[in-house]
């Protein structure tokens, strides 16, 4: 719509309504005091805005609408701003001062979680941004991060995942008047055509079993997801049964950089430099797969009298550890370690410290997340993986072989 129309919708509608409040007769204007006309002229002005906006929007709607104090000169003036749905409306009625939250809005929820929701330091950061909010409008804000939550958590998923990535972020969280170690498990998802997002994390205070993967894998495939490519992940317990459940077909990579610590705890500083050095060169000299584990097949050999229990345990996993090499040389670096999920951890970790150790909430922590993955998707996340969009006719060959008895229309 052109901005001539826009405007002249607006007036029109301002002035009708303006008439059926008033009547006709100007003295009318004289007997309602200044205050109310003002109110009056500025709520039906940004009723009138979100209805044009919202004609425009067919996915969207209204959704009620929340107080605003505004100063004007010797009063101050009550407003009820509208709302819409999806929280992109924004009355361009009101004054500058109101308009920066378009420009500072992601530092204002980071503000209300990173501060755990205190109300004198949201205060503080508002003031800061030279906004001056309510207290019914901050809770206004609070609830619409809830219900965003909710619809994050509920969202469907896209069917072909090309790339899943899982990994664990531990901290204390406060439940039930107490402070409790738990686990936040983050599933990382990158499509077929390169996109990258988070697709769940799930919350569980108890260690790591069978039935919690039950649960996530249950999740991700009820909302969508049926066929992935390759899981990369550490070796939790229960995780390659639960794969091996819902995914039967899909490659499961253990993370390699995991290993390598692993192996840095195990040995002693001389082997474990030895073994590592090794590692790598099979990592980036090996042909192929079959390579790859017979390379390292002859080094676990070669210390399986030393380090018994820790050799058999990963001689046990040599196809998972190596599964990355099943690959094209140039997607191996983005598959053979779970560092995509633990850069977002280090996000959360920074959180966690503002807030003085621990969550005051699940929900807290989830909200968190939620908030990181809308400044990762804006800005690192905006735009496909290069190296798997580079690959993707590869990619595609890959997954079209895994998959062909479901892939007919690729």
């Amino acid at each position: 719509m052109k901005e001539e129309e826009r405007i002249g919708k607006l007036k029109a509608s301002l002035e009708s309504l303006i008439e059926d409040y008033l009547g006709k007769d100007i003295n009318n204007y004289q007997k309602l005091g200044v205050k109310e006309f003002i109110e009056l002229v500025m709520e039906t002005l940004m009723k009138s805005e979100r209805k044009i906006f919202l004609s425009e929007e067919e996915d969207n709607k209204a959704n009620g609408y929340y107080g605003r104090t505004l100063n004007a000169g010797s009063f101050k003036i009550d407003l009820n701003v509208p709302r819409d749905r999806k929280g992109k409306f924004r009355p361009k009625a009101l004054p500058e001062p109101y308009r920066r939250v378009n420009e500072d809005y992601v530092n204002l929820l980071m503000s209300l979680v990173a501060n755990g929701y205190s109300e004198s330091k949201i205060e503080s950061t508002l003031n800061s941004l030279g906004l001056d909010y309510s207290k019914q409008h901050m809770e206004i804000i609070k609830q619409d991060l809830i219900e965003r939550l909710n619809d994050f958590k509920t969202r469907e998923l896209p069917s072909d995942i090309a790339i899943l990535y899982i990994d664990a972020y531990h901290c204390e969280i406060r439940e039930k008047g107490k402070v409790r170690k738990s686990a936040v498990y983050i599933a990382l998802g990158i499509d077929l055509q390169g996109n990258k997002d988070i697709l769940g994390f799930y919350t569980f205070f108890n260690n790591e079993n069978r039935a919690d993967w039950l649960k996530v894998f249950n999740d991700l495939t009820e909302r969508g997801v049926k066929r992935v490519m390759i899981i990369v992940s550490d070796d939790f317990p229960g995780i390659a049964n639960a794969i091996e459940k819902f995914f039967p077909d899909t490659d499961h990579q253990l993370c390699f950089i995991h290993l390598q610590r692993n192996v840095t705890a195990q040995m002693s500083k001389q082997d474990a430099q030895f073994f590592k050095k090794e590692l790598k060169n099979i990592k980036n000299n090996s042909l192929d797969f079959e390579d790859g584990l017979e390379k390292f097949g002859a080094l676990c050999e070669r210390f399986k009298s030393i380090y018994p229990s820790f050799i058999k345990r990963i001689q046990a996993n040599k196809e998972r550890y190596l599964c990355f090499l099943k690959y094209p040389e140039n997607l191996r670096k983005h598959i053979y370690t779970t560092n995509p999920v633990e850069s977002i951890n280090s996000m959360i970790e920074k959180a966690r410290i503002n807030l003085g150790g621990y969550f005051q909430s699940a929900e807290i922590l989830e909200i968190n997340i939620l908030v990181q993955r809308d400044i990762l998707k804006n800005n690192k996340w905006s735009k496909p993986v290069p190296a798997l969009k580079g690959s993707s006719y590869e990619v595609l060959q890959i997954f079209n072989r895994r998959f062909c008895y479901e892939t007919q229309n690729y």
